[in-house]
């Protein structure tokens, strides 16, 4: 990962490194507190080597010297030494004094010191003093019973002094150490975190993972409640609809250099509102004065013809594959345009006509699949229509959408952002590139959006939003098509008006409506 990537785990995880910051920082802090104070003092002890007269030697007179301060050293913490002072002081053992008591040899020089560490000042300084006269003393005694001169000779040369500070704790450098481990420990677990996490919440991850562009991000309801009119052809000055607008700039915008007739809706895996996002796109498309067809492609649980209160036995995608079953598109009637109408339904948004999925047949992936299928998306491509969106059903389990998509000039991917998953998202891509799919981006679907998001109410205000409004689909399209005929009632005849055989509508008008209905 690159710094920048890591800077964004920072950011996204930074509650979990500030928990660790302070609850490691506090947790040593309150430790240091906690503990027992003990305080150190120090006697330092003069070893003093007499050679008498001879001075011929000095190498082995110094070598001597060091050897003996080495000796002075160890028998300050021998077993005689802390007895005799545990006597001294009572509940005390010699035992706990070789946990207390430690001397060490100065380099260089004939010193040594005693240390005592103990919980009262006063008594480690009387402890040390007390070690360092009792090694005096039975050095003394030792000498006496030698009938030779001792060359050895013990000085005291600085008592011990009772500490005003403690040695432990030390609570500043304790609660400092504690808050760069908690802030180091906060990384890592962030990273670790990031990495374990197997969901996908956000926009740019989604980009991130699949390397596909995001076209749209579509808000998530306010209330769970909220009415079906809302969800589906929204109206109004919100945020929501403002998303559809984008997301139908967007798909112009991918499809310049290529006209864009035929589309794919799908998701991963179900109820991640494919179907209301195929529904809307195409009434905003619709909205901006194309002639769309939404087939509901969806041959095991449709729901199209819920969403535009059609009755469930209308003739619909599987009635007109089995009407177009000819052997090749030179044997279809020269009517198949007109049969084509008895499929396709007028909704009541103008512009906007619906094939819903028919009679569910007990094989959909074949159908999907069949010589007829092509026949009719051959027939679809001379049609009049400007665009044709297709609702499919789910990739992950079942072949129908890759099918369809592999037929198809893009695909669009739905991804719910509440409940997509890391492994269903690669494994949905894996699909989709086997299958040869042209996929043109994904559309983050029930984003929760925040305070900085909530900047669509700004650039409207309650008039511009009144007058667009008052248009009607009439005067969009005469404005955006000044040339094109336009039917003072689509809703008026129940038939499709198409073009003669060999004429085709004007192929680059996708970018330039989606321009023109933001204007509106």
């Amino acid at each position: 990962m690159t710094i920048e990537q890591y800077l964004h785990i920072m950011m996204k995880r930074w509650m979990v490194i500030v928990v660790c910051f302070v609850l490691v920082g506090g947790g040593a802090y309150g430790g240091s507190k906690l503990m027992t104070p003990l305080y150190q003092s120090t006697a330092i002890v003069e070893v003093i080597f007499n050679t008498g007269s001879n001075q011929t030697d000095s190498y082995t007179s110094l070598l001597a010297s060091e050897q003996l301060l080495e000796t002075e050293t160890t028998l300050a913490t021998s077993d005689p030494v802390l007895h005799e002072v545990a006597s001294h002081y009572p509940g005390f053992t010699a035992e706990q004094l070789a946990r207390q008591v430690t001397a060490t040899a100065k380099s260089n020089t004939q010193l040594f010191q005693i240390d005592v560490v103990d919980s009262n000042a006063n008594r480690a300084a009387r402890i040390a003093n007390d070690v360092a006269q009792t090694l005096i003393n039975q050095q003394r005694q030792i000498s006496q019973q030698n009938t030779a001169q001792s060359s050895v000779l013990l000085y005291i040369v600085q008592s011990a002094q009772p500490s005003r500070s403690p040695v432990q704790p030390q609570t500043l450098l304790n609660t400092g150490a504690g808050l760069v481990v908690g802030l180091l420990l906060g990384m890592l677990l962030a990273i670790l975190f990031e990495l374990l996490d197997t969901r996908v919440r956000t926009a740019d991850a989604l980009a991130q993972m699949l390397q596909w562009p995001v076209l749209g991000t579509i808000w998530r309801a306010k209330s769970s409640r909220r009415r079906r009119e809302d969800v589906v052809n929204p109206t109004g000055r919100d945020a929501y609809v403002e998303a559809y607008r984008l997301l139908r700039s967007s798909i112009g915008f991918s499809s310049v250099d290529k006209p864009l007739r035929t589309l794919v809706v799908t998701s991963s895996i179900p109820e991640e509102g494919k179907t209301v996002v195929a529904a809307n796109l195409a009434i905003f498309m619709a909205r901006a004065g194309k002639t769309v067809f939404l087939i509901d492609a969806d041959l095991r649980r449709p729901s199209q013809h819920k969403l535009f209160d059609f009755p469930s036995n209308k003739m619909g995608l599987s009635n007109a594959i089995l009407a177009f079953r000819t052997p090749n598109m030179a044997s279809l009637p020269a009517n198949a345009q007109r049969l084509l109408n008895s499929f396709i339904h007028p909704t009541a948004i103008p512009n906007l006509f619906l094939m819903p999925s028919g009679s569910l047949p007990p094989n959909p992936s074949e159908l999907l699949d069949s010589k007829a299928m092509q026949n009719l998306l051959t027939t679809l491509d001379g049609c009049g229509a400007e665009i044709v969106i297709f609702d499919t059903p789910p990739l992950l389990g079942l072949s129908d959408a890759s099918i369809l998509a592999s037929k198809v000039d893009g695909t669009i991917v739905v991804v719910d952002g509440t409940r997509a998953r890391k492994k269903n998202i690669r494994h949905m891509q894996q699909v989709l590139t086997r299958a040869n799919v042209h996929v043109l981006g994904c559309v983050m679907n029930k984003q929760r959006r925040t305070r900085r998001e909530a900047t669509y109410p700004y650039y409207y205000d309650s008039d511009e939003e009144a007058e667009l409004e008052r248009l009607n689909t009439s005067e969009v399209r005469a404005f955006l098509s000044p040339d094109a005929s336009v039917e003072e009632d689509p809703m008026a005849e129940k038939t499709i008006a198409l073009p003669k055989p060999g004429a085709r509508k004007k192929e680059d008008l996708s970018l330039s409506k989606d321009r023109g209905d933001g204007e509106a």
